[in-house]
């Protein structure tokens, strides 16, 4: 439905000023969220069900009606035993695990309570570096130490490659008797780069240890069909890590599945970690009053998606292959593809991802001849590119960073949103393309492709394109660092000062720096160089100052601190 304004111009108008301070209320959220509703803008982002009500899965009755707490008949999440029991147990026998739980506080709940119940307190967590927050949260919250494993870096496009049981493997050799109680790794990421899970699965458990794998990107994986192993042997979409061997996985299904916001999943496989332990921490991080609307959407997902939903996710799949063929034609926009499978440690790619960017040597020259009229910084970049598909096209992407956009999609997208969303993205294509031969008399030639090398090359070597770092020097623990007295000091003058709190760029969500890490003056960059692009950075206090460690706390504490590298 469109709203009263075709070209939206009232919303973007709001958008434009929504952020000016002093400004006075004049809607209310609900009324914002209906005139967005309204509107022809279309999402490519989260949650799943992309607003849809077309094919009946999202349909659901005045939500006041149905909005009720633990009442006779309807028992009791915390201790499920009728209704709510039935729809987890046969969630469970559909998804292949020995349990199923729900979540309504999402994910974040899941991932606390999985490392709480597999790490004992003090003990280590051997993680992956590109891990979310709700991680590292739990890291603090239970005085653990981290021991990180880096994935892989895909340097032409930016992104975060796998995580590869060779790493874990020589690791887990390294530290000999140290106490290690789980691994976690987070697959598929963000961008959609999916680890070899099963091997890490088999390198994992040959020490005895659990694995936790944060599937939250990839609900919708265990209902693809096919035997092959993933894309390359014929199957649409990545196998489950569940299927692979995880011990446990937490899923959220709000984000690729037609479900309610904050509905996600935890799957428990085997006896690596005490299930009464993890139901205990659940009962600790979840609402104690759950609601019923999100329960509801869940069960209502799981089994649509068991039905009629596997067969539309092949459909959906098969559109998107298509999507991707015309897509491999574009000439000054890049779309990542299947080529990252079998490298940098990347087993697999999760297709319903579309990551979007701007070739290097466009980037570099149209970038150069516009640079001054842009106070200094590049114009052609993924925030660019984002802010145009927003405003001339009325398509809302999930995320952008400096280098790339990232579409989310979902079997919910109708094949209008889809056909709009490539429109747009072909007629940029085109338009760069031409303001390139303008300016260069050249268009799509070898000439260009060479310069794309050397434009991904000269770009991989400058880490403020980043939204991550690769390596920080740990000082302390981060439960230690909260604990210890600091001072608030401008975020420019932080260099080789030690954080007492977390520095993330967001989305997506990976800190950059965590409670206890020096701040090098190279995170120092890539944080403030993506503050200008517009980007948010979580911890920054609005005077512009971050938490660091008085340094006698540092002197005192970085011998230990040094160990968890």
């Amino acid at each position: 439905m469109r709203d009263e304004t075709p070209d939206g111009a009232g919303l973007l108008s709001w958008n434009k000023q929504k952020q000016e301070p002093g400004r006075s209320r004049s809607m209310r959220l609900i009324d914002r969220l209906e005139e967005y509703g309204r509107s022809d803008f279309y999402g490519f982002h989260m949650p799943g069900h992309k607003r849809r009500q077309e094919l009946g899965i999202t349909s659901f009755p005045n939500p006041f009606s149905v909005d009720i707490t633990e009442i006779e008949g309807f028992d009791n999440l915390h201790h499920a035993e009728g209704i709510l029991r039935d729809s987890m147990e046969q969630a469970a026998q559909i998804y292949g695990s020995d349990r199923t739980y729900y979540l309504v506080n999402g994910s974040t709940c899941g991932i606390l309570a999985a490392i709480s119940a597999a790490v004992p307190e003090g003990g280590t967590l051997l993680m992956a570096r590109n891990s979310h927050k709700s991680a590292y949260h739990g890291v603090m919250l239970r005085g653990l130490k981290a021991l990180y494993v880096y994935p892989e870096i895909f340097e032409e496009y930016g992104i975060q490659g796998g995580i590869s049981a060779e790493k874990i493997d020589r690791i887990l050799k390294e530290q000999g008797k140290r106490e290690i109680g789980a691994v976690f790794l987070t697959s598929p990421t963000y961008e959609g780069i999916v680890s070899d899970v099963e091997r890490i699965a088999e390198t994992v458990h040959s020490y005895g240890l659990p694995l936790i794998v944060d599937q939250a990107h990839g609900a919708h994986l265990a209902f693809g069909e096919g035997t092959g192993k993933g894309r390359r042997e014929g199957r649409l979409f990545a196998r489950s890590a569940l299927e692979l061997g995880a011990d446990v996985v937490i899923e959220s299904v709000h984000k690729t599945l037609p479900s309610l916001t904050q509905t996600a999943l935890l799957h428990i496989r085997g006896s690596r970690i005490d299930r009464e332990c993890l139901e205990f921490y659940l009962r600790v991080y979840q609402s104690s009053s759950p609601s019923y609307l999100l329960m509801a959407s869940i069960d209502n997902c799981i089994q649509y998606m068991d039905l009629e939903g596997r067969k539309h996710l092949e459909k959906y799949g098969r559109r998107l292959e298509q999507w991707m063929e015309r897509a491999e034609e574009w000439k000054c926009l890049w779309i990542l593809d299947d080529s990252v499978i079998g490298r940098k440690a990347a087993a697999d790619r999760d297709l319903s991802k579309l990551v979007v960017g701007i070739r290097p040597h466009v980037r570099r020259e149209l970038g150069e001849k516009t640079a001054e009229e842009n106070g200094g910084r590049e114009r052609y970049n993924g925030t660019w590119l984002a802010a145009e598909v927003r405003e001339r096209f009325h398509l809302e992407p999930e995320m952008c960073c400096d280098r790339y956009v990232i579409f989310m999609t979902s079997l919910m997208d109708s094949e209008e949103g889809l056909l709009r969303l490539m429109e747009a993205l072909c007629t940029i294509d085109r338009e760069l393309c031409e303001k390139a031969a303008e300016e260069n008399k050249r268009e799509g030639t070898e000439e260009s492709k060479r310069e794309d090398e050397k434009g991904a090359e000269l770009a991989a070597q400058d880490s403020r394109l980043f939204t991550w770092t690769r390596d920080t020097e740990v000082r302390m623990n981060m439960s230690e660092a909260i604990r210890r007295p600091g001072r608030r000091i401008r975020l420019e003058q932080a260099a080789g000062l030690v954080s007492r709190g977390f520095l993330t760029v967001y989305p997506p969500g990976v800190p950059a720096i965590v409670p206890g890490e020096e701040i090098s003056r190279e995170a120092l960059q890539m944080i403030l160089s993506n503050r200008r692009l517009g980007l948010t950075v979580e911890g920054i206090y609005e005077d512009g100052t971050v938490d660091t460690a008085v340094r006698e706390a540092v002197e005192k504490n970085g011998k230990e601190g040094q160990m968890e590298r």
